[in-house]
C-alpha cells in the first residue's frame, strides 16, 4: 500500500447481540464468535460476587452509623435539635404556680420527626432551673439535660454570683446513664436512681393537666 494512501474505516453501525450463547458484531462485515459455557459461568459468578460485596458494604455502613449514635449516649440529640430548632412548631404554657417568680414550658413538635422536646424554665429569687426533655411521642424519655443556676444571694441585690450545676441523663432501655457537666459518666447507682426519680417526678408535675400536641 502506498505511503500517501490512508485506509479509512467506515462503520455504518455497531451492534452487540447475545443470543443462545453467540456474540455478533455488525458493520460492513459480520463476525460471529462462540462463547463457551465455562466463560458464561465465570461471568455469572463474578456478577454474584460483586452484588454480595455491595450488600456487605452497605451493612457495614449501617452498623457504623448505629454504633456511632450509641457511643455518643444520645448527646447528638442536642446538636440535631439546635440545628433544626426553627423547623419545629411550638406551644408555650405558663408554669407560674411552680415558681416564686414565673415559669414556662415550651413544647417543640413536628410531624416530620418521631420525638418531642419539652423545655422548662423556672425562675426564683435565688436561682433558676432549665430542664430539657427529649421524649418519643408516648413521652418515654430519650435524653434529659438538667441545668441549675444557683445565686449566692437574691438576684435583685447587687453583684450576686451564679454557680451552674449541669447533669445529663441518657435512656437506653433498660439502662439509664448519668453524666456530669463535662459529659463524664457517673456510675454511682444510688445517684443515678435518685436523679432519675427526681427528673421523672419533676416532669410529671409540670406537665400535669397540660394537653400536649404530638
Amino acid at each position: 500500500m502506498p505511503n500517501n494512501e490512508i485506509m479509512k474505516l467506515n462503520f455504518k453501525f455497531f451492534r452487540f447481540h447475545i443470543n443462545n450463547g453467540t456474540q455478533a458484531i455488525g458493520g460492513n462485515t459480520n463476525v460471529v464468535t462462540n462463547i463457551k459455557e465455562p466463560m458464561k459461568k465465570v461471568i455469572t459468578i463474578f456478577l454474584f460476587l460483586c452484588f454480595f460485596s455491595c450488600v456487605e458494604q452497605k451493612k457495614k455502613e449501617i452498623n457504623t452509623v448505629e454504633n456511632s449514635t450509641t457511643s455518643k449516649s444520645n448527646f447528638d440529640l442536642i446538636e440535631i435539635f439546635e440545628t433544626n430548632k426553627t423547623k419545629f412548631n411550638t406551644d408555650t404554657f405558663e408554669l407560674n404556680e411552680h415558681s416564686t417568680d414565673r415559669g414556662e414550658l415550651t413544647v417543640f413538635h413536628s410531624s416530620k420527626v418521631n420525638y418531642l422536646v419539652l423545655d422548662v424554665w423556672l425562675y426564683g429569687e435565688t436561682g433558676k432551673l432549665n430542664y430539657t426533655y427529649w421524649t418519643d411521642k408516648e413521652f418515654k424519655f430519650k435524653f434529659i439535660k438538667q441545668v441549675k443556676y444557683v445565686y449566692d444571694k437574691p438576684y435583685y441585690e447587687d453583684n450576686f454570683k451564679i454557680d451552674t450545676i449541669t447533669n445529663y441523663l441518657s435512656y437506653s432501655n433498660p439502662e439509664i446513664k448519668l453524666f456530669d457537666k463535662d459529659k463524664n459518666e457517673i456510675t454511682d447507682k444510688r445517684m443515678i436512681e435518685t436523679k432519675a426519680k427526681e427528673l421523672n417526678s419533676f416532669f410529671n408535675d409540670v406537665t400535669r393537666g397540660i394537653e400536649i400536641i404530638k
